[in-house]
């Protein structure tokens, strides 16, 4: 039996590189999306957060050093990490 390992290397790079864009927000920032939207990644993004999403502010967490505008959600927005 061949080794398998360049046909599963092949498809987990399909799946690490599928989805993926980057776009400009109106704030100015950039926004980009990986696996098919399942983790975005936003700069500058102050847009208020959804309320069907567990929420974290990790300016609390971290320190406050003002407000950076990042925000990152995974699995499509059910999880938000802002800093805002």
């Amino acid at each position: 039996m061949k080794p398998k390992l360049p046909l599963v290397a092949a498809l987990l790079t399909a799946l690490l590189a599928s989805g993926c864009a980057t776009r400009n927000t109106a704030s100015g920032g950039k926004e980009t999306s990986l696996l098919a939207g399942a983790v975005t990644y936003s700069s500058d993004s102050f847009q208020p957060v959804n309320p069907a999403t567990v929420n974290a502010d990790t300016s609390a967490i971290v320190g406050k050093n003002g407000p950076s505008g990042k925000k990152v959600t995974v699995l499509w927005g059910l999880i938000t990490l802002h800093d805002y």
